[in-house]
């Protein structure tokens, strides 16, 4: 009876903790180290992941040398306007409408900035739609380009006035101004459309964009005590658009300045304005206006801003 128990010294024996086939199981002890590792690496991603996603998506794009190709016939006005709202929405993204568990979202200046040339925009385009409109050259495609760029800018697919249905995101209704303005465009390129190129709309535009000046500064003043930081980057904003708006415009209407000698007065104009939206501090400081140490950024911005809008408005009584 013993030698039927007795083991086969040509098989080798089963190690202890092996299965069949000659694997090991694997033990406890091997795998908490194991899932240790894996936490920690998931909290070290979690922990990237808003900073360093944050810092690439952050672009603050004061380009001044910025424009659009647009023939003769057509707006480059407008057509700058079309260009800033794609660079901003499908090269750089649109971040005020970031939900929050986007890296963006943890973004103050570039938002910002990007709501000041959305309202910078919105302003302009609704004052040549009006305008243009009087002299019978509004068509559907103007008048829907206006309607989308006064859409909300911070909506994603959500709206919080309404959680369980879907609305269209800020960032897609801005893509369709931009197609709206563009189809105006070139409805005025076949002569389909026209707009009045006389000096009655360029003054109308002029005062349009110089309001917007002094809406800037106006949130300048008001953000000062509160969020100085966030005013600032969207009276930047404002005036970066409104620069490249009143430089487009400018060759629209160059013929007519040239007949009114006003050439060299819309160069000085547009160069306080370039001052205005060159301004890019690495951190914003709203030290004493008479200090000795801290500057006072959304101050220094302000003044470029109402130099402008004053020259503004002289060109606009020179119009006149």
């Amino acid at each position: 009876m013993a030698e039927e128990f007795a083991s086969d010294p040509a098989q080798p024996s089963t190690p202890a903790g092996a299965d069949e086939g000659g694997a090991f199981l694997s033990s406890p002890g091997l795998m908490r180290p194991l899932s240790r590792l894996a936490a920690l690496g998931v909290l070290l991603a979690l922990l990237l992941y808003y900073p360093v996603g944050a810092w690439r998506a952050d672009v603050i794009d004061d380009d001044l040398a910025f424009t659009a190709a647009a023939q003769p016939a057509q707006s480059r006005a407008l057509a700058v306007a079309a260009a800033l709202l794609h660079r901003e929405v499908d090269q750089h993204g649109w971040i005020p409408s970031q939900p929050f568990f986007m890296p963006s979202a943890l973004l103050s200046a570039m938002p910002n900035y990007q709501l000041g040339m959305a309202a910078a925009i919105a302003r302009f385009t609704t004052a040549f739609h009006d305008h243009a409109a009087a002299f019978g050259g509004a068509d559907a495609d103007l008048t829907r380009a206006v309607a989308l760029i006064h859409y909300p800018p911070d909506l994603w697919m959500i709206d919080p006035a309404a959680p369980w249905g879907t609305v269209p995101s800020s960032d897609k209704q801005f893509r369709n101004a931009a197609w709206e303005l563009e189809a105006y465009n070139r409805s005025l390129a076949t002569g389909a459309t026209r707009y009045g190129r006389g000096p009655e709309t360029l003054r109308a535009l002029v005062r349009s964009i110089a309001w917007e000046l002094d809406s800037a500064a106006a949130l300048l003043d008001e953000g000062g005590q509160g969020h100085p930081a966030r005013a600032f980057w969207q009276a930047k904003g404002r005036a970066y658009a409104d620069y490249l708006l009143l430089v487009s415009l400018g060759r629209d209407y160059d013929a007519l300045l040239r007949q009114r000698g006003l050439e060299g007065r819309w160069r000085d104009m547009t160069a306080s304005l370039a001052a205005a939206a060159r301004l890019h501090p690495l951190l914003v400081l709203s030290g004493s206006e008479d200090g000795l140490l801290l500057p006072n950024h959304p101050a220094a911005l302000g003044f470029h801003l109402l130099r402008a809008e004053s020259r503004l408005g002289d060109l606009a009584g020179a119009l006149s």
